[in-house]
């Protein structure tokens, strides 16, 4: 047999073979699990519940939610570091990404190397509100009073490394305030104890607080979210009021291993997109959220954390806060 026949059957076997080789697997073919490292029956598992299903739909696969809480949030996102880069883990992760990085000494990842941004899903302010016998009326107040030499002004949060805890340090950072932290162990008991009276301040998501500001057992003063928030239409930010550098949000968002394909995290980005621009969608979370949504490209996520991560960590640091 001549070279040029030998070559010929050769590239025949191998037009077989292409042949008989499957097709690649299109994504999703099969269902997804949708890590979230809180409890159950919070916002950020309502969050996950109503958008996953929502996805669902748009992927043709049933996404699956896995609460994962504990360590702060770091037990579920380790699970989801660990996870195969295929796209079919993801994370829903909130504003301890940013913070775990200063309040645990030895993470067992590094969530800016380790993990890719999908979308944000929400960038929600909190609010800053006063027990109802309290004198202050404006936030202005509020500042002048916790500026008085001697004081210690009590404020109450949901626990030690969030957000709401976090701002009460900024605006003693950055305004000469002196306000003491209260911690508590979630928003319920640091609720409680602000609208009977026990703590005269209390910074809180306004998802949860709304139901006390509307009903005048908490006076609302000012959100520190960078617009108006639905939920509270009437109360001013702090731009508006002249202290812009106590401006701070708690993002969330959804993450998935790095290393997971581009064209797949494009897939859930659109997906997720779509997802929140759904009427129903809109409607189930407005309550939850203030229905503030963010949304956008994975880009502009990625930015996002490691601008929160530069901001929060430093001032962590600086202040010797340590997760429980």
């Amino acid at each position: 047999m001549n070279t040029h026949k030998r070559q010929l059957l050769a590239l025949l076997a191998l037009a077989a073979l292409a042949g008989r080789a499957p097709a690649q697997e299109a994504f999703p073919s099969r269902p997804l699990r949708f890590i979230v490292p809180f409890t159950p029956g919070g916002i950020a598992d309502t969050m996950a519940r109503v958008l996953g299903k929502a996805i669902s739909d748009a992927l043709g696969q049933p996404v699956v939610v896995e609460n994962k809480p504990g360590g702060g949030t770091v037990i579920g996102t380790e699970l989801a570091v660990r996870a195969k880069p295929d796209g079919y883990t993801l994370l829903l992760v909130s504003a301890p990404l940013a913070t775990n990085p200063g309040l645990v000494a030895k993470l067992p990842y590094d969530a800016l190397r380790e993990l890719a941004p999908v979308i944000a899903l929400s960038a929600q302010g909190v609010v800053v509100a006063v027990h109802e016998k309290q004198p202050y009326r404006t936030f202005a107040e509020l500042v002048a009073a916790a500026r008085k030499p001697d004081t210690e002004f009590p404020y109450a949060s949901a626990g030690n490394g969030t957000v709401m805890h976090l701002v009460g340090q900024l605006l003693n950072a950055e305004y000469q305030t002196r306000f003491v932290h209260v911690p508590y162990r979630g928003s319920a008991p640091a609720l409680q104890d602000a609208a009977g009276g026990q703590v005269p301040m209390i910074i809180d998501p306004v998802s949860t607080s709304q139901a006390l500001i509307r009903q005048g057992r908490l006076r609302a003063l000012a959100v520190t979210n960078p617009t108006r928030l639905r939920l509270l239409p009437d109360v001013p930010t702090v731009r508006e009021l002249g202290f812009a550098k106590a401006e701070a949000v708690a993002f969330s968002g959804v993450m998935v291993p790095a290393g997971t394909p581009p064209a797949v995290v494009a897939r859930l980005n659109e997906a997720f997109n779509r997802a929140i621009e759904l009427p129903d969608v809109r409607e189930r979370l407005v309550e939850q959220l203030g229905g503030n949504f963010a949304g956008g490209t994975p880009e502009e996520f990625g930015a996002m954390i490691r601008s929160e991560t530069e901001r929060w960590v430093p001032l962590i640091r600086r202040l010797g806060l340590q997760a429980d």
